[in-house]
């Protein structure tokens, strides 16, 4: 028997900025499989920047949360009229449920594994059997179709006009994009994902030491970890936390010969952009899907803990206290890490 075509799909991935930009390998691979296919995606209208320019999308739809039922009834009504083959729910929460509500009689849902999952950080039974990263874990609702996984990771599209405002803000910071810099993203949404500031400090310390320009990465939110980490040597490290659109953060992650992250969005964005990545984890672990895919990368985590993981999203505080997931990674971890595993300058 074979298998059935795709000539128009719905894909539905809300939120955050790590699993979005974790979608876009199934995007090119429903593409790939069937290239005539038109591929429509909804998001959150805050990351819907991460998705423009994606050459596998056809038609991007954004949801605005702060228009609450109605704006969910709304775009499920204008999604109504387009007569999808199948819809691919890469979310399944509230929100997708109701957009995606009538728009096909083929809906394929994501299995999220959330028995063992719960069983893995809240008693510490390892029932996986296999370790299935997310993008792979969204591509098995498209299995039907044998739309599979390629050896290529996530992808991120900044146009010429968003590269060209990344170096402009570059510039005006006093950073030198002709010279590559290491990049630090010293946030994450949880604090049990966040290396330790003062761990940060030390790294920065110790490539500073050793010519290093540092290029530090994030939100507003992560400007008090990254403004003690500058005042070091405002000479060689440029802070421009909070002052870049994510699309730009992207763009200027191209300047970057390796990038230093937690477990968090900008982590996936780096691997993204092809840029080498030391990846901190703590309170989560590879079998909830989320380490580096597909790029180069060296994952730094202190095993043998019997309290990790303690969480598959991160928590507000340690729960023992000690907070060692994080605190026994050392800033010299690090330093050895992109010495021995990654490209030189």
């Amino acid at each position: 028997m074979s298998e059935p075509s795709l000539r128009k799909v719905l894909v539905l991935r809300l939120s955050s900025i790590g699993d979005v930009i974790l979608a876009t390998p199934m995007l090119r691979a429903i593409k790939r499989r069937f290239p005539e296919c038109l591929v429509d995606m909804v998001t959150r209208r805050e990351f819907g920047e991460l998705l423009t320019g994606n050459p596998h999308i056809d038609r991007l739809h954004l949801l605005d949360t702060a228009e609450g039922r109605a704006g969910l009834r709304a775009l499920n009504l204008a999604l109504m009229s387009e007569r999808y083959d199948a819809v691919f729910d890469l979310h399944n929460n509230f929100r997708s449920r109701t957009i995606r509500n009538g728009l096909s009689s083929n809906v394929h849902i994501i299995r999220k594994r959330g028995v063992r999952r719960l069983l893995l950080y809240r008693f510490k039974w390892n029932t996986y059997r296999e370790i299935v990263p997310v993008p792979e874990r969204y591509m098995e609702t498209t299995a039907r179709y044998g739309v599979k996984a390629d050896a290529e990771g996530p992808r991120l599209y900044p146009d010429d006009g968003t590269r060209l405002s990344a170096r402009l803000k570059l510039r005006a910071a006093g950073a030198d994009p002709a010279r590559p810099s290491v990049g630090l993203c010293p946030g994450a949404m949880h604090f049990t994902k966040r290396w330790p500031a003062e761990h940060f400090v030390g790294l920065a310390r110790l490539l500073v030491a050793e010519g290093e320009r540092l290029l530090l990465l994030g939100g507003t939110a992560d400007h008090e970890a990254a403004a003690a980490i500058a005042r070091l040597a405002p000479e060689h490290i440029t802070d421009l936390t909070g002052r870049l659109t994510l699309m730009e953060t992207a763009a200027a992650m191209e300047y970057c010969r390796v990038v230093v992250a937690n477990d968090s969005g900008l982590m996936h964005m780096a691997t993204a952009m092809s840029r080498p990545v030391v990846a901190l984890f703590g309170g989560t672990v590879r079998e909830f899907g989320f380490f580096p895919y597909h790029a180069s990368s060296v994952v730094l985590e202190v095993e043998g803990l019997r309290c990790r993981p303690c969480s598959h999203i991160g928590r507000d505080r340690c729960p023992e206290g000690h907070f060692a997931c994080l605190r026994g990674i050392v800033p010299g971890d690090v330093v050895t890490a992109i010495r021995t595993h990654l490209p030189a300058p």
